[in-house]
């Protein structure tokens, strides 16, 4: 789960929230009224209305909904809190000051293959009251989780330090000697020249004969594994917000994929697509530039 947006419209009311976790969610309070209960649990259920689910569903990953809790107190202590817990961890805690009312939220379906969504509710009297949900995941789902690296540095080519080479079904890195005996676990090479500048690209990719030491140059090799790049612009908290790999499917275009991503400077994002077939894509942390300068980047591949 993620968030995406989050709303309160306060009618008599003071409120505060507490998000924790990646749901997506957006909360509103509506029509508060007081009510005279003798029990001293506070009463949660789902709301049946249009537009809002009530029952245990099938979805596919990136799929949402909206839920719609009907609250209502006990008669003697206000409604205080409500947690949301998904597979028994916290998504989700509010806290604010309500006698009847509806709290509304909207989820977008995860990885999972099942996610228990339990709502507590808790009055000033420490009662509370828990409802669930179940989300399936649909198994014709067409979207699949992304593997993450946070934090990946390469070396340009008379970097002393760090390799420029990297293979990411291995995740491995190599200095050329060691890529020119690995040549089919090759998918990325950093390299830095005047005209291209700072330089993301694939032993396929046609890169100078210059850059690298004759007889071991990616040019020369016998397997030229070639990985394709496609900029997009995308603000940094999107990009690390992707959990699944639904746009990169949805927005890659191979025609507009090139062979190299030039000229990288710290924020930029490419899509690319590996020789083995696998889609992910990257954020440009920094650069250094030069012969001698190196990158570092954050990094989504499919599963």
């Amino acid at each position: 789960m993620r968030i995406i947006t989050h709303q309160i419209n306060n009618l008599s009311m003071k409120a505060s929230r507490k998000l924790i976790y990646g749901l997506l969610i957006a909360v509103f309070f509506i029509g508060f009224s007081s009510c005279d209960k003798e029990k001293l649990q506070p009463i949660i259920s789902f709301a049946i209305e249009t537009g809002y689910q009530a029952n245990d569903t099938i979805l596919e990953v990136g799929d949402t909904i909206k839920v719609m809790l009907d609250i209502t107190w006990n008669g003697e202590h206000r409604v205080t809190d409500v947690e949301l817990k998904v597979n028994d961890k916290i998504a989700g805690e509010f806290t604010f000051d309500m006698d009847t009312g509806q709290f509304s939220i909207t989820l977008i379906k995860g990885l999972p293959e099942t996610e228990v969504w339990d709502f507590t509710i808790t009055d000033a009297g420490n009662n509370s009251n828990t409802i669930t949900l179940i989300l399936s995941k649909d198994p014709n789902s067409k979207y699949s989780g992304l593997k993450y690296f946070d934090s990946i540095s390469l070396g340009a080519q008379t970097h002393v330090n760090k390799q420029g080479f990297m293979s990411l079904e291995y995740s491995t890195y190599y200095n050329l000697d060691g890529a020119f005996i690995n040549q089919e676990k090759i998918d990325l090479i950093f390299y830095y020249d005047d005209i291209e500048g700072a330089t993301l690209a694939s032993p396929g990719a046609n890169i100078g004969e210059d850059v690298f030491s004759a007889g071991k140059a990616p040019s020369e090799w016998t397997i030229q594994n070639t990985s394709r790049f496609q900029k997009v612009e995308m603000l940094p908290e999107v990009f690390f917000g992707l959990f699944h790999d639904g746009y990169i499917l949805d927005n890659y275009i191979e025609d507009e994929a090139k062979l190299k991503a030039k000229e990288l400077a710290d924020g930029d994002v490419y899509m690319f697509q590996t020789e083995g077939g696998k889609n992910g894509i990257l954020y440009i942390n920094t650069i250094v530039n030069g012969a001698d300068g190196e990158v570092n980047f954050a990094l989504k591949i499919q599963e």
